[in-house]
């Protein structure tokens, strides 16, 4: 190799380097620049969804939490405060169904009942295990000029779970499973995934319920 040829390689790669620095630089800026916008869309939609499946509370329930591992699943605890009073928990926690990772928020009253359940993020299959997951109203010829009703869209298979509340040492199933709980033909994998994610979540709430209710209570309203 002549000199010519070793002074290219040289400045080929100084300048390779400076550019990355500079490519380094402006990454770390703009990071930097849209890393509050994001937390604070993520809290804003964390509490809009906290606010369909719990009573009224008057604290930020995101930042009154808590972690507890059950099993594979890492489960986060909120609790809703109302008067100085600790009023519900909401649970947060993800199983795999059949296209990724589906996740769900689950109200609880603090006797263990399930108040109701959400999906907040799934990638199942349209039509399919996306209907299992998914609230919405349904427009018809009947209700086509009404107003949107107010509160949580309905959803036959999630809706299953309202008012349950775990046993130790029982697991809830899909009835292909042997189980009792209805699940959506064609979209097996992903009722089977929320139904487990349900079942572990609840089974922990209940199995931690003193410990859960005394750390998220506020001072003074320790039970």
């Amino acid at each position: 190799m002549n000199l010519k040829n070793t002074e290219n390689f040289l400045v080929l790669g100084l300048f390779l380097a400076v550019l990355g620095l500079i490519s380094a630089v402006l990454l770390a800026v703009f990071s930097g620049m849209v890393k509050e916008p994001i937390a604070k869309a993520e809290l804003r939609n964390t509490n809009n969804a906290l606010l369909q499946i719990l009573p009224a509370f008057d604290n930020q329930p995101s930042e009154n939490q808590m972690t507890l591992k059950a099993d594979d699943m890492v489960i986060t605890f909120m609790g809703a405060v109302k008067d100085g009073k600790l009023v519900a928990v909401a649970a947060r926690g993800e199983k795999k169904g059949y296209a990724g990772a589906v996740q769900a928020l689950i109200g609880f009253d603090l006797d263990g009942k399930i108040r109701s359940v959400l999906i907040t993020g799934q990638n199942e299959t349209p039509g399919l295990g996306a209907n299992v997951c998914q609230r919405r109203f349904q427009k018809t010829i009947f209700n086509l000029f009404e107003k949107r009703p107010e509160g949580l869209a309905p959803n036959v298979f999630l809706d299953q779970f309202n008012g349950k509340s775990a046993v130790k040492g029982e697991v809830w199933k899909v009835k292909k499973d042997g189980g009792d709980i209805d699940y959506v033909t064609g979209a097996t994998v992903t009722s089977r995934a929320i139904t487990e994610l349900a079942t572990q979540i609840a089974g922990c709430f209940v199995g931690n319920r003193t410990e859960i209710i005394a750390k998220l209570s506020p001072a003074g309203d320790k039970k």
